[in-house]
């Protein structure tokens, strides 16, 4: 996709709304800023603890916006790594989520048997969906191995964990691939990012942030710097008008 040199965001992930909110507070703000997607933490041990929400407030997501990300961990990133997406089964989660994303928080994850793994994501309910693999300098070659076997996946740089901690240095994007970058984004520190991240790529991208935008004990998902994230990245996004 050809974009301008200051306009080079396709997306705006924001990471981790949970109970502390309502989900339809969610609509409110993507009328506002219809670029940003919805990255929604999803574990089998965690449901309900910080930033990972309920069952019951997963169902209440206005689906008149179209991007929302499943954010995949624990046991369930395990599971899929062994060819068994049975979270699907568990959850009615398959309409909900445009993408989903794998994220492996730097724990080495090993694909035994390829072609369960391939074969795994051939499920009908997949269908049209794009997957995201966490590069986190462990389980990068994961990426490789769904790519090689035509599977619509696509890497977000990210060596943090969901601590919030800023790299050494932005990686190189994937020339002719759709990439995303995250780990220690901020209100305070984005336009300055965004600057260094441009020098590393060749093509739009887009960006998430999770730890950042919530309180300081990690209890609350704070809309007010929701809104402010958003608002800073509006001039860099693609199909957002310089005024």
């Amino acid at each position: 996709m050809f974009f301008m040199e200051n306009q080079f965001l396709r997306r705006v992930t924001i990471t981790g709304a949970d109970n502390s909110i309502r989900p339809e507070q969610l609509a409110d703000i993507t009328r506002q800023f219809p670029y940003v997607e919805w990255g929604i933490l999803l574990s089998a041990n965690a449901e309900g603890n910080n930033r990972f929400p309920t069952l019951d407030w997963i169902n209440k997501i206005n689906l008149d916006s179209p991007f929302f990300s499943g954010h995949i961990c624990g046991k369930w990133v395990r599971d899929i790594c062994e060819g068994n997406w049975s979270i699907l089964e568990q959850r009615p989660i398959s309409h909900i989520f445009s993408r989903f994303q794998l994220n492996f928080h730097s724990y080495l994850h090993k694909i035994k048997d390829v072609k369960s793994f391939v074969k795994g994501f051939m499920n009908p309910k997949l269908n049209n969906k794009q997957f995201i693999f966490q590069m986190d300098d462990v389980n990068n070659d994961i990426l490789n191995i769904a790519r090689d076997a035509g599977i619509d996946a696509v890497p977000l740089f990210d060596t943090s964990g969901g601590v919030g901690q800023l790299p050494d240095a932005w990686p190189k994007s994937i020339p002719d691939c759709y990439c995303g970058y995250a780990g220690g984004l901020s209100c305070e520190n984005l336009v300055e990012q965004l600057a260094l991240i441009r020098k590393v790529i060749t093509d739009s991208i887009w960006i998430d942030v999770e730890t950042r935008i919530r309180s300081e004990d990690d209890t609350q998902f704070l809309l007010d710097k929701v809104v402010r994230f958003l608002e800073i990245s509006q001039p860099y996004v693609v199909t957002a008008k310089n005024d």
